[in-house]
Protein backbone atom coordinates (compact mmCIF):
# COMPACT_ATOMS: atom_id res chain seq x y z
CA UNK A 1 0.00 0.00 0.00
CA UNK A 2 2.72 2.62 0.69
CA UNK A 3 4.24 1.87 -2.72
CA UNK A 4 0.86 2.18 -4.45
CA UNK A 5 0.11 5.46 -2.65
CA UNK A 6 3.41 6.88 -3.90
CA UNK A 7 2.64 5.73 -7.46
CA UNK A 8 -0.86 7.23 -7.24
CA UNK A 9 0.56 10.59 -6.17
CA UNK A 10 3.15 10.52 -8.97
CA UNK A 11 0.53 9.57 -11.59
CA UNK A 12 -1.87 12.31 -10.48
CA UNK A 13 0.90 14.87 -10.90
CA UNK A 14 1.88 13.52 -14.32
CA UNK A 15 -1.66 13.09 -15.67
CA UNK A 16 -2.44 16.72 -14.79
CA UNK A 17 0.27 17.92 -17.21
CA UNK A 18 0.83 15.28 -19.87
CA UNK A 19 3.51 16.03 -22.46
CA UNK A 20 2.18 16.34 -26.03
CA UNK A 21 2.98 13.76 -28.68
CA UNK A 22 1.97 14.00 -32.32
CA UNK A 23 1.83 10.93 -34.56
CA UNK A 24 1.28 10.45 -38.26
CA UNK A 25 -0.16 7.24 -39.67
CA UNK A 26 2.97 5.09 -39.82
CA UNK A 27 4.12 6.24 -36.38
CA UNK A 28 0.70 5.58 -34.88
CA UNK A 29 0.54 2.05 -36.34
CA UNK A 30 3.99 1.30 -34.91
CA UNK A 31 2.96 2.52 -31.44
CA UNK A 32 -0.31 0.61 -31.67
CA UNK A 33 1.36 -2.70 -32.52
CA UNK A 34 3.97 -2.25 -29.81
CA UNK A 35 1.76 -1.22 -26.89
CA UNK A 36 -1.84 -2.26 -27.62
CA UNK A 37 -2.99 -4.63 -24.87
CA UNK A 38 -5.37 -6.45 -27.23
CA UNK A 39 -2.61 -7.08 -29.75
CA UNK A 40 -0.22 -8.18 -27.02
CA UNK A 41 -2.85 -10.62 -25.73
CA UNK A 42 -3.36 -12.00 -29.25
CA UNK A 43 0.40 -12.48 -29.71
CA UNK A 44 0.66 -14.22 -26.34
CA UNK A 45 -2.08 -16.64 -27.38
CA UNK A 46 -0.20 -17.39 -30.62
CA UNK A 47 3.00 -18.06 -28.67
CA UNK A 48 1.18 -20.28 -26.17
CA UNK A 49 -0.46 -22.25 -28.99
CA UNK A 50 2.90 -22.79 -30.72
CA UNK A 51 4.40 -24.00 -27.44
CA UNK A 52 1.52 -26.46 -27.05
CA UNK A 53 2.34 -27.92 -30.47
CA UNK A 54 5.97 -28.48 -29.48
CA UNK A 55 4.91 -29.90 -26.12
CA UNK A 56 3.15 -32.80 -27.88
CA UNK A 57 6.56 -34.14 -28.92
CA UNK A 58 8.39 -33.01 -25.78
CA UNK A 59 6.11 -35.30 -23.79
CA UNK A 60 7.82 -38.24 -25.52
CA UNK A 61 11.13 -37.40 -23.82
CA UNK A 62 12.04 -39.33 -20.66
CA UNK A 63 11.36 -37.61 -17.37
CA UNK A 64 13.88 -37.98 -14.55
CA UNK A 65 12.80 -37.93 -10.89
CA UNK A 66 15.27 -37.62 -8.01
CA UNK A 67 14.25 -38.75 -4.53
CA UNK A 68 16.42 -38.71 -1.45
CA UNK A 69 15.69 -39.07 2.25
CA UNK A 70 16.51 -40.63 5.57
CA UNK A 71 14.55 -42.76 8.02
CA UNK A 72 15.96 -43.19 11.52
CA UNK A 73 14.67 -43.56 15.06
CA UNK A 74 15.37 -40.73 17.48
CA UNK A 75 17.83 -42.94 19.32
CA UNK A 76 19.77 -43.69 16.13
CA UNK A 77 19.96 -40.09 14.90
CA UNK A 78 23.32 -39.33 16.61
CA UNK A 79 24.85 -42.35 14.88
CA UNK A 80 23.53 -41.44 11.44
CA UNK A 81 26.06 -41.75 8.62
CA UNK A 82 26.03 -41.32 4.88
CA UNK A 83 25.10 -45.00 4.56
CA UNK A 84 21.71 -44.26 6.16
CA UNK A 85 20.77 -41.80 3.39
CA UNK A 86 18.88 -43.35 0.50
CA UNK A 87 18.97 -41.96 -3.03
CA UNK A 88 16.64 -42.99 -5.83
CA UNK A 89 16.82 -41.75 -9.43
CA UNK A 90 13.96 -42.90 -11.66
CA UNK A 91 13.24 -42.24 -15.27
CA UNK A 92 10.03 -42.87 -17.18
CA UNK A 93 8.42 -41.88 -20.46
CA UNK A 94 5.06 -42.29 -22.10
CA UNK A 95 4.45 -44.34 -25.20
CA UNK A 96 1.19 -42.96 -26.59
CA UNK A 97 -0.77 -44.78 -29.22
CA UNK A 98 -0.44 -43.60 -32.78
CA UNK A 99 -4.04 -42.41 -32.83
CA UNK A 100 -3.68 -40.61 -29.52
CA UNK A 101 -0.45 -38.87 -30.56
CA UNK A 102 -1.87 -37.86 -33.94
CA UNK A 103 -5.07 -36.57 -32.34
CA UNK A 104 -3.14 -34.45 -29.82
CA UNK A 105 -0.92 -33.04 -32.56
CA UNK A 106 -3.92 -32.35 -34.80
CA UNK A 107 -5.76 -30.49 -32.04
CA UNK A 108 -2.69 -28.50 -31.01
CA UNK A 109 -1.87 -27.56 -34.62
CA UNK A 110 -5.47 -26.54 -35.31
CA UNK A 111 -5.48 -24.35 -32.20
CA UNK A 112 -2.19 -22.78 -33.30
CA UNK A 113 -3.56 -21.90 -36.76
CA UNK A 114 -6.73 -20.51 -35.18
CA UNK A 115 -4.75 -18.37 -32.74
CA UNK A 116 -2.67 -16.96 -35.62
CA UNK A 117 -5.83 -16.21 -37.62
CA UNK A 118 -7.48 -14.51 -34.66
CA UNK A 119 -4.31 -12.47 -34.13
CA UNK A 120 -4.50 -11.21 -37.71
CA UNK A 121 -8.17 -10.34 -37.29
CA UNK A 122 -7.51 -8.46 -34.04
CA UNK A 123 -4.67 -6.59 -35.74
CA UNK A 124 -7.01 -5.52 -38.54
CA UNK A 125 -9.71 -4.46 -36.09
CA UNK A 126 -7.27 -2.36 -34.07
CA UNK A 127 -5.73 -0.72 -37.15
CA UNK A 128 -9.22 0.16 -38.40
CA UNK A 129 -10.09 1.58 -34.97
CA UNK A 130 -6.94 3.69 -35.24
CA UNK A 131 -8.03 4.91 -38.68
CA UNK A 132 -11.45 5.90 -37.30
CA UNK A 133 -9.81 7.66 -34.35
CA UNK A 134 -7.59 9.66 -36.69
CA UNK A 135 -10.64 10.76 -38.67
CA UNK A 136 -12.30 11.74 -35.39
CA UNK A 137 -9.27 13.88 -34.48
CA UNK A 138 -9.44 15.56 -37.90
CA UNK A 139 -13.19 16.12 -37.57
CA UNK A 140 -12.62 17.64 -34.12
CA UNK A 141 -10.08 20.08 -35.57
CA UNK A 142 -12.54 21.05 -38.29
CA UNK A 143 -15.24 21.64 -35.66
CA UNK A 144 -12.83 23.81 -33.68
CA UNK A 145 -12.02 25.82 -36.81
CA UNK A 146 -15.74 26.26 -37.56
CA UNK A 147 -16.30 27.42 -33.99
CA UNK A 148 -13.59 30.04 -34.33
CA UNK A 149 -15.32 31.33 -37.47
CA UNK A 150 -18.63 31.51 -35.58
CA UNK A 151 -16.92 33.41 -32.75
CA UNK A 152 -15.70 36.00 -35.25
CA UNK A 153 -19.20 36.19 -36.74
CA UNK A 154 -20.82 36.66 -33.32
CA UNK A 155 -18.28 39.39 -32.46
CA UNK A 156 -19.14 41.17 -35.70
CA UNK A 157 -22.87 40.86 -34.95
CA UNK A 158 -22.36 42.11 -31.38
CA UNK A 159 -20.68 45.26 -32.66
CA UNK A 160 -23.94 46.05 -34.48
CA UNK A 161 -26.56 44.41 -32.26
CA UNK A 162 -25.41 43.70 -28.70
CA UNK A 163 -28.35 41.42 -27.79
CA UNK A 164 -28.02 39.22 -30.89
CA UNK A 165 -24.25 39.04 -30.42
CA UNK A 166 -24.60 37.94 -26.79
CA UNK A 167 -27.05 35.18 -27.72
CA UNK A 168 -24.69 33.87 -30.40
CA UNK A 169 -21.74 34.11 -28.00
CA UNK A 170 -23.61 32.05 -25.42
CA UNK A 171 -24.33 29.39 -28.03
CA UNK A 172 -20.67 29.32 -28.99
CA UNK A 173 -19.64 28.89 -25.36
CA UNK A 174 -21.95 25.90 -25.03
CA UNK A 175 -20.50 24.39 -28.18
CA UNK A 176 -16.98 24.99 -26.88
CA UNK A 177 -17.81 23.06 -23.72
CA UNK A 178 -19.07 20.22 -25.88
CA UNK A 179 -15.84 20.25 -27.89
CA UNK A 180 -13.80 20.15 -24.68
CA UNK A 181 -15.70 17.03 -23.57
CA UNK A 182 -15.19 15.58 -27.05
CA UNK A 183 -11.43 16.24 -26.85
CA UNK A 184 -11.26 14.48 -23.51
CA UNK A 185 -13.14 11.53 -24.99
CA UNK A 186 -10.67 11.35 -27.88
CA UNK A 187 -7.77 11.24 -25.42
CA UNK A 188 -9.46 8.42 -23.53
CA UNK A 189 -9.99 6.46 -26.75
CA UNK A 190 -6.38 6.99 -27.77
CA UNK A 191 -5.14 5.84 -24.38
CA UNK A 192 -7.28 2.69 -24.56
CA UNK A 193 -6.21 1.96 -28.13
CA UNK A 194 -2.48 2.52 -27.64
CA UNK A 195 -2.35 1.00 -24.17
CA UNK A 196 -0.39 4.07 -23.09
CA UNK A 197 -1.80 7.02 -21.12
CA UNK A 198 1.48 8.82 -20.67
CA UNK A 199 0.97 11.36 -23.47
CA UNK A 200 -1.46 13.96 -24.73
CA UNK A 201 -2.02 12.51 -28.16
CA UNK A 202 -2.42 14.39 -31.42
CA UNK A 203 -3.11 12.23 -34.47
CA UNK A 204 -2.76 13.42 -38.04
CA UNK A 205 -3.88 11.57 -41.15
CA UNK A 206 -0.57 12.07 -42.97
CA UNK A 207 0.28 8.80 -44.71
CA UNK A 208 -3.09 7.18 -43.92
CA UNK A 209 -4.42 4.79 -46.59
CA UNK A 210 -6.70 6.23 -49.22
CA UNK A 211 -10.00 4.38 -49.00
CA UNK A 212 -11.85 5.34 -52.14
CA UNK A 213 -14.20 2.40 -52.62
CA UNK A 214 -16.98 4.60 -54.00
CA UNK A 215 -14.96 5.31 -57.15
CA UNK A 216 -13.30 1.87 -57.19
CA UNK A 217 -15.97 -0.58 -55.98
CA UNK A 218 -14.87 -3.78 -54.30
CA UNK A 219 -15.50 -6.92 -56.43
CA UNK A 220 -17.50 -8.78 -53.79
CA UNK A 221 -17.72 -11.99 -55.84
CA UNK A 222 -13.93 -12.34 -56.12
CA UNK A 223 -13.18 -14.98 -53.47
CA UNK A 224 -9.45 -14.68 -54.17
CA UNK A 225 -9.52 -11.14 -52.83
CA UNK A 226 -12.47 -10.85 -50.48
CA UNK A 227 -12.74 -12.09 -46.87
CA UNK A 228 -9.94 -14.66 -47.03
CA UNK A 229 -9.21 -14.27 -43.33
CA UNK A 230 -12.87 -14.53 -42.33
CA UNK A 231 -13.38 -17.65 -44.48
CA UNK A 232 -10.24 -19.21 -43.02
CA UNK A 233 -11.64 -18.74 -39.53
CA UNK A 234 -14.94 -20.36 -40.55
CA UNK A 235 -13.03 -23.26 -42.15
CA UNK A 236 -11.10 -23.76 -38.90
CA UNK A 237 -14.36 -23.88 -36.95
CA UNK A 238 -15.77 -26.48 -39.37
CA UNK A 239 -12.64 -28.63 -39.16
CA UNK A 240 -12.73 -28.37 -35.37
CA UNK A 241 -16.35 -29.50 -35.37
CA UNK A 242 -15.45 -32.47 -37.59
CA UNK A 243 -12.55 -33.39 -35.29
CA UNK A 244 -14.80 -33.39 -32.22
CA UNK A 245 -17.20 -35.81 -33.90
CA UNK A 246 -14.33 -38.09 -34.92
CA UNK A 247 -12.95 -38.01 -31.39
CA UNK A 248 -16.29 -39.15 -29.98
CA UNK A 249 -16.61 -41.93 -32.56
CA UNK A 250 -13.16 -43.26 -31.65
CA UNK A 251 -14.60 -44.27 -28.29
CA UNK A 252 -16.41 -47.11 -30.09
CA UNK A 253 -13.09 -48.66 -31.12
CA UNK A 254 -10.86 -50.93 -29.04
CA UNK A 255 -8.05 -49.18 -27.22
CA UNK A 256 -4.55 -50.56 -26.77
CA UNK A 257 -2.23 -49.39 -24.04
CA UNK A 258 1.52 -49.88 -24.00
CA UNK A 259 3.64 -49.72 -20.87
CA UNK A 260 7.36 -49.93 -20.44
CA UNK A 261 8.61 -50.24 -16.88
CA UNK A 262 12.10 -50.79 -15.64
CA UNK A 263 14.32 -50.56 -12.60
CA UNK A 264 15.50 -47.22 -11.24
CA UNK A 265 18.36 -45.52 -13.02
CA UNK A 266 20.27 -45.45 -9.74
CA UNK A 267 19.43 -46.51 -6.18
CA UNK A 268 21.48 -46.18 -3.05
CA UNK A 269 20.55 -47.14 0.49
CA UNK A 270 21.79 -48.99 3.58
CA UNK A 271 25.33 -48.79 2.31
CA UNK A 272 24.63 -50.45 -1.01
CA UNK A 273 23.95 -49.06 -4.45
CA UNK A 274 22.39 -50.40 -7.59
CA UNK A 275 22.56 -49.17 -11.17
CA UNK A 276 20.18 -49.55 -14.06
CA UNK A 277 19.86 -53.09 -15.41
CA UNK A 278 18.44 -53.34 -18.94
CA UNK A 279 17.46 -56.99 -18.42
CA UNK A 280 14.82 -55.91 -15.89
CA UNK A 281 12.92 -53.76 -18.38
CA UNK A 282 9.36 -55.00 -18.68
CA UNK A 283 7.04 -54.39 -21.62
CA UNK A 284 3.29 -54.62 -21.09
CA UNK A 285 0.49 -54.26 -23.60
CA UNK A 286 -3.24 -54.63 -23.09
CA UNK A 287 -6.27 -54.15 -25.25
CA UNK A 288 -9.71 -53.38 -23.93
CA UNK A 289 -13.00 -52.62 -25.55
CA UNK A 290 -15.91 -50.93 -23.84
CA UNK A 291 -19.35 -51.55 -25.27
CA UNK A 292 -21.67 -48.57 -25.11
CA UNK A 293 -24.44 -50.51 -23.39
CA UNK A 294 -25.60 -47.41 -21.48
CA UNK A 295 -25.68 -45.27 -24.60
CA UNK A 296 -23.37 -42.59 -23.16
CA UNK A 297 -21.21 -42.30 -26.27
CA UNK A 298 -24.21 -42.24 -28.60
CA UNK A 299 -25.89 -39.61 -26.40
CA UNK A 300 -22.73 -37.49 -26.45
CA UNK A 301 -22.56 -37.88 -30.22
CA UNK A 302 -26.18 -36.79 -30.71
CA UNK A 303 -25.85 -33.78 -28.41
CA UNK A 304 -22.62 -32.67 -30.05
CA UNK A 305 -24.18 -32.92 -33.50
CA UNK A 306 -27.16 -30.83 -32.39
CA UNK A 307 -24.88 -28.14 -31.00
CA UNK A 308 -22.73 -28.21 -34.12
CA UNK A 309 -25.74 -27.90 -36.41
CA UNK A 310 -26.68 -24.75 -34.52
CA UNK A 311 -23.08 -23.50 -34.59
CA UNK A 312 -22.77 -24.07 -38.34
CA UNK A 313 -26.08 -22.29 -38.96
CA UNK A 314 -24.86 -19.34 -36.85
CA UNK A 315 -21.67 -19.18 -38.91
CA UNK A 316 -23.74 -19.29 -42.08
CA UNK A 317 -26.02 -16.48 -40.87
CA UNK A 318 -23.03 -14.36 -39.86
CA UNK A 319 -21.48 -14.82 -43.30
CA UNK A 320 -24.76 -13.91 -45.01
CA UNK A 321 -25.12 -10.87 -42.76
CA UNK A 322 -21.63 -9.71 -43.72
CA UNK A 323 -22.41 -10.17 -47.41
CA UNK A 324 -25.68 -8.27 -47.01
CA UNK A 325 -23.90 -5.43 -45.21
CA UNK A 326 -21.30 -5.19 -47.98
CA UNK A 327 -23.93 -5.17 -50.74
CA UNK A 328 -25.98 -2.56 -48.91
CA UNK A 329 -22.88 -0.46 -48.24
CA UNK A 330 -21.97 -0.40 -51.92
CA UNK A 331 -25.39 0.99 -52.76
CA UNK A 332 -25.32 3.50 -49.92
CA UNK A 333 -21.80 4.87 -50.35
CA UNK A 334 -22.55 6.34 -53.77
CA UNK A 335 -25.66 8.14 -52.43
CA UNK A 336 -23.73 9.54 -49.49
CA UNK A 337 -20.94 10.78 -51.74
CA UNK A 338 -23.50 12.51 -53.96
CA UNK A 339 -25.05 14.25 -50.94
CA UNK A 340 -21.62 15.42 -49.80
CA UNK A 341 -20.91 16.90 -53.22
CA UNK A 342 -24.23 18.74 -53.15
CA UNK A 343 -23.49 20.12 -49.68
CA UNK A 344 -20.06 21.25 -50.82
CA UNK A 345 -21.80 23.36 -53.46
CA UNK A 346 -24.55 24.69 -51.17
CA UNK A 347 -22.46 25.67 -48.12
CA UNK A 348 -20.33 28.37 -49.84
CA UNK A 349 -23.49 29.89 -51.34
CA UNK A 350 -25.28 30.00 -47.97
CA UNK A 351 -22.25 31.40 -46.16
CA UNK A 352 -21.81 34.05 -48.83
CA UNK A 353 -25.34 35.46 -48.34
CA UNK A 354 -25.36 38.20 -45.64
CA UNK A 355 -28.23 37.82 -43.15
CA UNK A 356 -30.80 40.50 -42.55
CA UNK A 357 -30.16 42.99 -39.76
CA UNK A 358 -32.93 41.71 -37.48
CA UNK A 359 -32.24 39.33 -34.61
CA UNK A 360 -34.34 36.39 -35.89
CA UNK A 361 -32.67 36.37 -39.29
CA UNK A 362 -29.19 36.52 -37.78
CA UNK A 363 -29.80 33.54 -35.46
CA UNK A 364 -31.52 31.56 -38.19
CA UNK A 365 -28.65 32.16 -40.64
CA UNK A 366 -26.10 31.04 -38.04
CA UNK A 367 -28.11 27.90 -37.27
CA UNK A 368 -28.46 27.11 -40.97
CA UNK A 369 -24.71 27.34 -41.58
CA UNK A 370 -23.99 25.24 -38.52
CA UNK A 371 -26.56 22.62 -39.52
CA UNK A 372 -25.12 22.32 -43.02
CA UNK A 373 -21.58 21.86 -41.70
CA UNK A 374 -22.78 19.28 -39.15
CA UNK A 375 -24.58 17.41 -41.94
CA UNK A 376 -21.42 17.36 -44.02
CA UNK A 377 -19.33 15.98 -41.14
CA UNK A 378 -21.97 13.35 -40.39
CA UNK A 379 -22.05 12.23 -44.03
CA UNK A 380 -18.25 12.04 -44.20
CA UNK A 381 -18.27 9.96 -41.02
CA UNK A 382 -20.78 7.55 -42.53
CA UNK A 383 -18.70 7.24 -45.71
CA UNK A 384 -15.63 6.50 -43.60
CA UNK A 385 -17.52 3.78 -41.70
CA UNK A 386 -18.54 2.14 -44.97
CA UNK A 387 -15.02 2.36 -46.38
CA UNK A 388 -13.56 0.69 -43.30
CA UNK A 389 -16.10 -2.12 -43.71
CA UNK A 390 -14.81 -2.71 -47.25
CA UNK A 391 -11.23 -2.40 -46.04
CA UNK A 392 -11.77 -5.07 -43.38
CA UNK A 393 -12.42 -7.75 -46.03
CA UNK A 394 -10.12 -6.45 -48.78
CA UNK A 395 -7.11 -8.79 -48.78
CA UNK A 396 -5.38 -6.84 -51.57
CA UNK A 397 -5.51 -3.61 -49.61
CA UNK A 398 -4.12 -5.27 -46.50
CA UNK A 399 -1.34 -6.86 -48.51
CA UNK A 400 -0.33 -3.44 -49.84
CA UNK A 401 -0.61 -1.93 -46.35
CA UNK A 402 1.62 -4.57 -44.74
CA UNK A 403 4.36 -3.99 -47.32
CA UNK A 404 4.73 -0.47 -45.94
CA UNK A 405 5.58 -1.77 -42.44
Amino acid sequence: MPELRAQWHTNVTRQAELPPRALNWSEAVAVLREHSLKLRRARIEVTNAQENVRQVFKDLLPQINFHSGISQTFADIPATTWDNVFIDVNGFFNIPGFISLDARYFAAKLSSIRAATMSELVDREQVIELYKLMLAFQEHLEARSALESEKQFSAAVQSVDDVSGQVLRRQNENRELGLLREADGLQQRAGDLFGDRGWKWTLTTNGAPNLDYESDPLPLADTNRIAQLQMRLVALELVGAWARIVGIKLQYWPEMRLFVSGPPVYTRGNGSEKFFDAEQIRFTADVFWTLDTRGQVSRQLRQTRREQDLQIEQLRQQALALIARLLSAQKLVADLRREIMELDQVIPIVEGVPPAAEFTSIVKAAETRRSLRDQERRLRREVAELNTLFWFVDEQKWSQHEKLF
